[in-house]
């Protein structure tokens, strides 16, 4: 667990400062807790004992001294451990943000959203508790309990003997219920990830729970996952009662045995009622460091769930993907010399693809569903690495100016475009908020998107939903290709970008990009065979590789069974009329609608 809590201790570094501020405001603090009790014992030996009433305004400008010092020093000390750990927070939770970002895909996707989301929920303020609180915490209560310790020492050794058997059988307590406390945390952290992952899943999902009417089942799902994780709270909550009161008891019984004893040394004439009512002050103050040495214990147990959970992800912090450009392609186009990629565990997607896009070239690549083509589009923008062979993309400068503006070397549009909770504007300017109002409205008419964006509420400013769910998916296609338009990239890459636009809209679209980006490489995924003579180049993509082809002979292996995945759901049992009546209802889709 030390060998995880180092990986965090770097967000200390540059917090020297405060960090020595709060620990001489925190021995200050103790100080002036220490001084109560010896002013309570002057009060009873001086006043009550020797009938000294002279020093009663000196106790009690000293009592009211020390309240106004406890004041002062509490409240500076609240405010900049409030700021310091807010700080070391959006530090943590900037650099687990950051390898999400970073990290190779294949690492992140064998985790759910829910149990992302429950790190930076739940375990990084922990880890934070523990950086903050742990440091301070220990050295702090630790030199209080050794202070204090000698004061009652001094005050009465055999009373001080017993006060430390109480607490050394409290941290034996604490220590036993280690492992119960640990497996009850992950109990407790795995039902809140089920049930966070639950709902990030349908929250996302609404309208097709009602298409699919899963609306009860999910509701039943819902308790269950409830009901679980209330149960295992509860019984966490019995053993947290049990960890942190059986402690607790023993230091009070220890108390208990001290009064028992120290009554015995007053009737003695060992101590004086003074010597004891100090003592049993400080005893009071000496089970305030000494529980906040057994809670940091137990927030070490707690937090090494925690530490566990956020490690997983940082482990190969060092070695995080942050792919360098591509080098750039000599012909300024897209070059893949040889490329093979398999995902873990299965056979290779592609092997010895070659791709050849020069400048200024339009190329369409069809292929049955699983045949490679999403792949070869993660390679080709970096989101995986290929195993075997080269890819090099574009000059290295720019998209051309234009009334746009220049943009990145790539640019990609999709079926599913990515939006979010915002405006249509601020969807719009997404990885790019300098684009101006007059700039999201050329782009905007470009994808033919303008016309329905100012019949909105609000027309730019209207806010659209989670993934655009106030918009239809030819709405929300059209945003993804004003977004492109924005970008205005030296080369384009469309994968099925097209598919739910009706026909008229999506030959406007379609022209549009064809005249805006002409001149610039562009790239096309599509299942669609209409079309295909606007194309420089045509691939055929079968068992990972590439195969130029002619128009006639896509067209004639419609039928072929490599092509069945796409087609079949155009085929009646009896043969292929109703399969070719619904293509060329699709005619003219040269940028990709799967049928």
């Amino acid at each position: 667990m030390l060998s995880s809590l180092t990986l965090f201790s770097r967000h200390l570094s540059g917090k020297g400062g405060r960090i020595a501020a709060l620990f001489v405001l925190g021995l200050a603090g103790a100080a002036s807790s220490l001084a109560s009790p010896l002013i309570g014992k002057a009060f009873i030996d001086s006043v009550v004992g020797q009938r000294n009433f002279a020093l009663l305004p000196r106790i009690a400008l000293l009592l009211l001294g020390l309240a106004v010092a406890d004041l002062l020093l509490g409240s500076c000390t609240r405010l900049l451990h409030a700021r310091l750990s807010a700080d070391v927070l959006v530090e943590l939770r900037a650099r687990l943000f950051a390898q999400c970002l970073r990290a190779p895909l294949a690492e992140l996707e064998r985790f759910r959203h829910g149990d992302l989301l429950n790190r930076f929920g739940s375990d990084l303020p922990k880890i934070q508790t523990l950086l903050v609180d742990g440091v301070l915490g220990f050295f702090q209560n630790l030199l209080f309990l050794l202070v204090a310790t000698a004061i009652l020492v001094k005050l009465c050794a055999v009373l001080a003997l017993w006060s430390l058997l109480g607490l050394a059988i409290s941290l034996f307590f604490t220590v036993a219920f280690r492992g119960p406390v640990e497996k009850g945390t992950r109990l407790v952290r795995a039902a809140m990830v089920d049930l966070s992952h639950f709902l990030s899943e349908r929250l996302g999902a609404l309208r097709a729970i009602r298409f699919h009417q899963a609306q009860q089942a999910d509701q039943a799902t819902f308790s269950a996952h409830n009901s679980l994780l209330v149960r295992r709270v509860l019984r966490f909550q019995t053993l947290d009662l049990a960890a942190s009161g059986f402690p607790a008891l023993a230091l009070t019984a220890s108390l208990a045995w001290i009064y028992l004893v120290g009554g015995r040394l007053i009737e003695s004439g060992a101590i004086t009622l003074g010597t004891f009512v100090a003592f049993i002050l400080y005893q009071g103050r000496l089970i305030a460091p000494a529980m906040g040495l057994l809670g940091l214990v137990r927030n070490l147990q707690e937090a090494r769930v925690s530490l566990e959970r956020v490690a997983e992800l940082l482990a190969k912090e060092a070695d995080a993907f942050a792919p360098a450009p591509y080098p750039c392609s000599p012909t300024g186009g897209i070059v893949v010399d040889g490329v093979s990629f398999a995902y873990q565990g299965k056979a290779p997607v592609v092997a010895g693809l070659e791709l050849r896009l020069a400048e200024g070239e339009r190329a369409a690549i069809f292929g049955a569903s699983g045949s490679g083509k999403s792949t070869l589009v993660q390679l080709l923008f970096g989101l995986r690495v290929p195993q075997q062979g080269e890819i090099a993309v574009g000059w290295g400068g720019a998209g051309a100016a234009g009334p746009l503006g220049g943009g990145p070397r790539l640019g990609y549009a999709g079926a599913d475009p990515f939006l979010q909770h915002a405006s249509v504007a601020d969807n719009l300017r997404y990885g790019d908020g300098s684009f101006t109002d007059s700039q999201l409205r050329a782009a905007a008419k470009l994808a033919e998107a303008d016309g329905f964006i100012e019949a909105l509420p609000q027309g730019y400013r209207t806010v659209i939903g989670g993934r655009g769910v106030a918009l239809s998916d030819g709405q929300r296609q059209r945003i993804g290709l004003a977004r492109l338009f924005l970008q205005n990239p030296a080369m384009v890459v469309l994968d099925e970008a097209l598919s739910a636009l009706d026909p008229e809209t999506e030959a406007r679209v379609r022209r549009n990009l064809l005249n805006h980006f002409f001149g610039r490489s562009l790239l096309v995924i599509s299942h669609s065979l209409e079309g295909v003579e606007e194309f420089d180049t045509l691939y055929l993509m079968e068992e990972g590789r590439l195969r130029q082809v002619t128009p006639a002979e896509l067209r004639s292996r419609l039928g072929a069974p490599h092509l069945k995945g796409q087609v079949s759901s155009l085929e009646p049992a009896g043969g292929r009329a109703k399969g070719e009546l619904r293509l060329i209802r699709g005619a003219g889709r040269a940028f990709g609608h799967e049928q």
